[in-house]
């Protein structure tokens, strides 16, 4: 990386994605190629009653599959502090990110006390809000307002691990989590912060979004994305939360900390070079990728792998 690139640091990983618990499982999945997109259960929704092959069906979908979390409803209230009917009526997502949020400090050797009050931020990327559209006025608490909020998502972090670090949620669609890791970089490197937990989160837990990407003939029919295939029909939806903890690259070498990898970071708008809004635009991404390279100094033809999301 170059000099000047203000480099990055990943001192700590934690996750829970579809058929892993933890980033050696995540690593398993990736290994052996396993794939985890299963039938919707029961338990999640009546897939009967909302499914129906015909795209325009009002109220319906024509997905029945998705990559799901197992033991979803499952959480370790007691480990965060909190009791029985605060635990009741949160967002199964914050209960997500609270426990890679752990996961991740122990990952990076650091314990509860020696994060406790320091200057560290925390960045959660979420777009979705299932859990509010399940609960109703007439079983409202007093916990229901930071229960269902998606702002309290990095609010809750930063209290239940006393936090003093600048603090935030962003919705910025499908790159949530990617814009909230490029903010926390910002953060580091102009001192807002010394170290930051950054990541992002989403629990499918109603059939509402899936209908109304249905009429907009965005998901996939088979339950595969298959970006850049001539068979490509669309993406598959999924649940799960990766949490990352970033430092400046010095300090992380000086603090003798573990490094996963440095990164450099950038983002770009496509305004209006594409039609529909939804579309990305080639040109802008392909300025937005040189810009990068040339923050970090990076000779584009010595790249050896790219991922891509599409659909």
């Amino acid at each position: 990386m170059a000099e000047n690139s203000g480099g990055i640091a990943i001192v700590g990983i934690g996750c829970r994605f579809p058929g892993a618990d933890n980033i050696e499982e995540f690593w398993r999945v990736l290994s052996k190629g396993e794939n985890h997109v299963n039938e919707i259960p029961l338990e999640r929704w009546d897939m009967e009653a909302f499914y129906d092959e015909d795209a325009d069906a009002p109220g319906k979908t024509y997905v029945r599959r998705a990559g799901l979390l197992k033991n979803y409803d499952k959480f370790d209230k007691r480990l965060f502090g909190i009791n029985d009917q605060e635990a009741e009526r949160m967002d199964p997502q914050q209960k997500f990110v609270l426990e890679c949020v752990f996961m991740a400090l122990q990952d990076g050797g650091i314990t509860r006390e020696n994060i406790r009050k320091s200057n560290t931020g925390v960045f959660i990327g979420v777009m979705n809000d299932d859990y509010s559209r399940l609960t109703s006025i007439n079983d409202a608490s007093n916990y229901s307002v930071t229960g269902a909020s998606n702002s309290i998502m990095s609010a809750r972090v930063s209290y239940v691990f006393d936090l003093r670090g600048p603090c935030m949620v962003i919705d910025s669609a499908c790159s949530s989590s990617l814009i909230a890791i490029h903010l926390a970089s910002q953060a580091l490197l102009s001192g807002d912060c010394n170290m930051a937990v950054c990541g992002g989160v989403n629990a499918l837990l109603t059939p509402t979004i899936f209908a109304q990407l249905s009429k907009a003939r965005m998901l996939s029919r088979t339950g595969q994305c298959q970006a850049f295939s001539a068979s490509a029909d669309g993406y598959a939806r999924g649940e799960g939360c990766g949490i990352v903890l970033v430092k400046r690259l010095s300090d992380a070498i000086k603090d003798g900390d573990k490094i996963w990898a440095t990164i450099v970071t950038g983002t770009n708008q496509d305004g209006r070079a594409v039609t529909p809004m939804t579309a990305p635009s080639g040109e802008q991404q392909e300025l937005l990728l040189k810009t990068v390279y040339k923050k970090a100094g990076i000779d584009a033809s010595e790249i050896d792998y790219i991922e891509a999301h599409g659909m």
